[in-house]
């Protein structure tokens, strides 16, 4: 679950960018932020993913504060952001073991019994090992890493 307490963001002299925001969403809801540039969307998810510090309120993570488990949180969701040019350099299998490193709870043997059980497991194989594109590895990626937490 995720739970926005009077989250509150300045950047320049104090101005808030986004100001006093409280939500709360279950586990299992689909919500976006949608607003006109400038509103604070993209400030409020980098908050969320523990990227960005704020000012004021808190944030929690299946009640954890980012501010004060920020380990713990980020271990519990994952962030594509809009230009990830980072690690375009990276082949599809290299990234595929990157993010498993990151994240403690993927061994190579979950991650192979993933792919080997999944009746989809050729085609993201396939479409993981050909791809370029880092939005599109970050893609397949966040399916396989999704299966995974289903099993």
């Amino acid at each position: 679950m995720l739970e926005i307490k009077n989250f509150t963001k300045c950047y320049t002299k104090g101005k808030p960018t986004v100001k006093n925001i409280s939500l709360t969403v279950e586990d299992g809801d689909i919500f976006a932020f949608v607003g006109h540039n400038g509103a604070g969307k993209t400030t409020t998810i980098k908050s969320i993913v523990g990227i960005s510090n704020f000012d004021e309120g808190d944030i929690l993570i299946d009640g954890k504060s980012i501010k004060t488990n920020e380990i713990e949180c980020k271990m519990k969701m994952a962030y594509i952001p809009d230009n990830p040019d980072l690690y375009e350099h990276l082949k599809g299998i290299d990234y595929l073991n990157f993010i498993a490193d990151i994240y403690k709870d993927i061994t190579d043997e979950n991650l192979v019994s993933v792919l080997i059980n999944n009746p989809i497991k050729d085609v993201l194989i396939s479409l993981f090992l050909k791809v370029n594109s880092f939005n599109a590895k970050a893609m397949i990626y966040v399916s396989v890493y999704g299966i995974f937490n289903a099993i």
